[in-house]
């Protein structure tokens, strides 16, 4: 049903096959109003969208027997892939809407949805814990239902079903709801109720519910964000592992005369009269100008047009196994989704996340920034440190060693300067502020080398060090304070490393006094 071709640590480019076609993840199901739909169905296809969402409930209200009888497809005239939410945003809305569970389920069924979600109970937000408590177990209890009504509604599987978690803000409600869902055999599994956080811009509260859920479901099976569309959200939402989104954004914010920017919203009365929206190739003068009818028509063909451009950047960055530098690129944005990206550093679930599903490893990578101490949650720096602390454990207590601070072209072990000091014949190290110690043997190797580091708050070395010797330019004095080096230390200053040659006799010397001490060698 689903298959992954690509990745770039937790992020992945998929294939999700359905009855009536394939959709290639990471993908967004543009929401159709099957009673008065704005922007024609060709033009949602010619944006790039493949695949659309509907609401089941209304198509039951306004078409009742006659969606069984042709099918949903004929109904709104899409030959795609077709999904159908069940009714749960009218419960959101509403309360309550005039149908079971098991109705939902089986009209799905009947009415030829290819992806079909169950009558899930939606947690808005703030809510009172007790309820949603109550609420997120009478989701589990209807989760169960619908896998056994299935063997019998559709024995074929030609629906793929949908397994939403719920709790909300209550990550441990929300983690209890993952649980339980993910012991049941979906075929994709969602995260439900982000939609109000999105409104209020808590994107650091989608992001949790992320983190939570991910870290509990089968890293094998597609993940479904309810309610999310804006390309604010969408670059760090996949870099954890999102696979599909659903949105009506394009319609709500047209209705408003907002416009969908790769890195805002704006009011189209905001904007100069000369400003070009790409989407529908109309200036803004221009749009004030027209009916409301026909403005909300160009307006969402721009909208979807930004999510599109928006999901091919996505993707293109995790061909090139560069994902992250454009989630931290988002991310300096806007301040919430800045803050949302800073809470990853202090996250114990992301670095669970990291090593459980993130292999550091890269091809033909690109540089590395790191721009301040937010990018060192990275998955591909949580993954060098990680390696580099069992390596340099390994070796024990690092006695008579040299360490060199200062700069230097990279990789260092193919400069000059490496060639003079492994002539001295003891293990070299260099040291700077993302990594910390690592072996010029590694400094060739991805990410060491294509790292490029500012304003960093320097780490401490936490290994033990003794009797060695730290060759340190001028402008890097303040780092030394951070290597604690026990026994007798030779801390050498150099006006730069390129006159290293000038250096090299106090260098050995020092070294050579250890080894003369009976300190050896390690």
């Amino acid at each position: 049903m689903f298959e992954v071709i690509e990745k770039d640590e937790i992020a992945r480019i998929g294939k999700l096959y359905t009855r009536h076609g394939v959709i290639e993840t990471p993908a967004l199901f543009p929401v159709i109003n099957p009673s008065k739909q704005y922007v024609d169905l060709s033009r949602i296809k010619e944006l790039g969208f493949n695949q659309i969402i509907t609401n089941a409930y209304i198509i039951r209200k306004t078409y009742g027997d006659a969606a069984r009888e042709v099918g949903l497809h004929e109904i709104i005239g899409w030959d795609g892939p077709l999904m159908t939410d069940s009714g749960a945003y009218q419960i959101l809305q509403y309360g309550n809407i005039e149908v079971s569970p098991d109705e939902a389920l089986r009209y799905q069924v009947e009415i030829g949805s290819d992806i079909g979600v169950i009558l899930d109970i939606p947690t808005s937000y703030p809510r009172p814990r007790e309820l949603v408590e109550v609420e997120v177990n009478e989701t589990i209890r209807r989760a169960r239902r619908a896998i056994l009504q299935l063997k019998e509604l559709d024995p074929e599987h030609r629906m793929l079903i949908v397994g939403p978690t719920q709790g909300g803000v209550y990550r441990d409600l929300l983690a209890y709801s993952a649980r339980m869902v993910s012991e049941l055999p979906f075929d994709i599994y969602a995260i439900g109720s982000p939609t109000t956080l999105l409104q209020a811009y808590n994107f650091t509260g989608i992001i949790k519910m992320i983190l939570t859920v991910k870290s509990i479901i089968p890293p094998g099976k597609p993940v479904h964000l309810f309610g999310v569309g804006h390309p604010l959200i969408l670059p760090l939402a996949v870099a954890l592992g999102i696979d599909l989104f659903d949105s009506a954004s394009y319609m709500l914010y047209a209705n408003d005369d907002r416009i969908i920017l790769s890195s805002r919203t704006v009011r189209l009365s905001e904007l100069d009269k000369d400003y070009v929206l790409d989407g529908c190739g109309k200036r803004a003068g221009e749009l004030m100008e027209m009916s409301k009818e026909e403005r909300i028509r160009l307006i969402a063909q721009h909208n979807l047009w930004t999510l599109s451009r928006e999901l091919m950047e996505i993707k293109q960055r995790i061909k090139e196994h560069d994902i992250w530098s454009y989630v931290a690129q988002k991310a300096r944005q806007h301040p919430s989704v800045y803050r949302a990206y800073l809470t990853l550093s202090n996250s114990s679930l992301f670095r669970k996340l990291t090593i459980k599903l993130a292999s550091g490893l890269k091809v033909n990578a690109t540089q590395l920034s790191i721009l301040d101490n937010s990018d060192l949650a990275r998955p591909e720096v949580q993954w060098a440190r990680r390696r580099l602390r069992r390596l340099i454990k390994g070796m024990g207590v690092l006695t008579n060693v040299l360490i060199i601070i200062g700069d230097y072209e990279e990789p260092f072990i193919r400069t000059q300067i490496a060639n003079e000091v492994t002539r001295l014949g003891v293990r070299v190290f260099t040291y700077n502020e993302v990594y910390g110690l690592i072996p010029i043997e590694l400094s060739d190797v991805y990410p060491f080398s294509q790292t490029v580091r500012v304003n960093v708050k320097p780490r401490p070395i936490k290994y033990e060090i003794r009797d060695s010797v730290i060759l340190v330019e001028d402008k890097y004095r303040d780092l030394v304070k951070f290597i604690k080096c026990s026994g007798e230390c030779f801390i050498i200053y150099v006006d730069s490393l390129k006159n290293i040659k000038a250096y090299e006799k106090y260098v050995g010397l020092a070294l050579m006094k250890r080894v003369n001490e009976g300190s050896g060698i390690k």
